[in-house]
C-alpha cells in the first residue's frame, strides 16, 4: 500500500517542484510560459487533493469502527440527484444520461451521501469511457439499479481487478483518475450489503448492476 501511494504521489510532486524551481531560478520568464507552468502546477495540485481525499475516504470505509449514517431514504431521490449531476458532467462530451425508474417510491436503508458517491463513481466512468454522442442509461427495476453505457468497454483481463486499489487503465480518457474510485464504490456497496455485478465487452459497452 505504501509503495503504491509513493508511486502515485511521486509524479505530481516532482512536476510541482520542478516547475517551481524553474520559476524561482528565473529559468522560465516568458509570460506565456510562466502561465503554462502555473496552470500545470494547479492541475497537479488538484490531482493531489483528489488523491488525498480518496485515500481518506477509502481508509474510513475500510475501518470497521467507522460508522456510516443510515436511515430510511428514497432510492429514487438518490438516483434522480445522481442523474442530474451526471447530465452536467456529460454535457461537454455530448453524452446523454437517461433515467428509467419503475417506481417513484422505492425505500431503502442507507446513507444518502455515500450511495450518491457510489453511483457517481460508476456514472462518471460510464461518461468518461463513452464515445461522443453516446448514451448512458440509469435504470431502477425491482430494487436493482443498472448503469449501462455503450462505450469502449473493459478488457477481459482487467475485469477481475477493477475494484483493486490503484488499478486503473492508463488511457487518454482516464488521465485524471486516481485508481481509487471503484475501490471506494465497492466499500460503500459492501457497507450497504449491496451486491455488484459487472458485465463488459470491448467496444460494445459496460453495465454495472447494484442489487439491494
Amino acid at each position: 500500500f505504501v509503495a503504491n501511494i509513493s508511486h502515485e504521489l511521486r509524479t505530481p510532486v516532482t512536476v510541482i517542484r520542478g516547475s517551481l524551481e524553474a520559476l524561482c531560478d528565473k529559468v522560465v520568464t516568458d509570460p506565456a510560459q510562466v502561465e503554462t507552468y502555473h496552470s500545470q502546477m494547479l492541475a497537479e495540485s488538484i490531482f493531489l487533493q483528489r488523491l488525498v481525499d480518496d485515500l481518506l475516504d477509502l481508509s474510513r470505509l475500510q475501518n470497521p469502527d467507522f460508522k456510516i449514517e443510515t436511515q430510511e431514504l428514497s432510492l429514487c431521490d438518490v438516483l434522480n440527484d445522481v442523474v442530474r449531476t451526471g447530465q452536467h458532467m456529460a454535457g461537454m462530451k455530448n453524452v446523454e444520461v437517461a433515467a428509467e425508474l419503475d417506481t417513484e417510491n422505492c425505500t431503502v436503508t442507507g446513507d444518502h451521501g455515500r450511495l450518491r458517491q457510489m453511483f457517481l463513481v460508476v456514472l462518471d466512468n460510464a461518461i468518461k469511457f463513452s464515445y461522443q454522442n453516446g448514451i448512458v442509461k440509469v435504470t431502477l427495476k425491482d430494487k436493482t439499479v443498472t448503469i449501462k453505457d455503450n462505450g469502449i468497454g473493459i478488457v477481459k483481463d482487467d475485469l477481475p481487478h477493477i475494484f483493486d486499489r490503484f488499478y486503473s487503465v492508463k488511457s487518454a480518457e482516464n488521465k485524471k483518475g486516481t485508481g481509487l474510485g471503484l475501490s471506494i464504490a465497492k466499500q460503500i456497496a459492501d457497507r450497504h450489503h449491496i451486491e455488484i455485478e459487472v458485465d463488459s465487452k470491448q467496444n460494445e459497452g459496460t453495465q454495472f448492476t447494484f442489487k439491494f
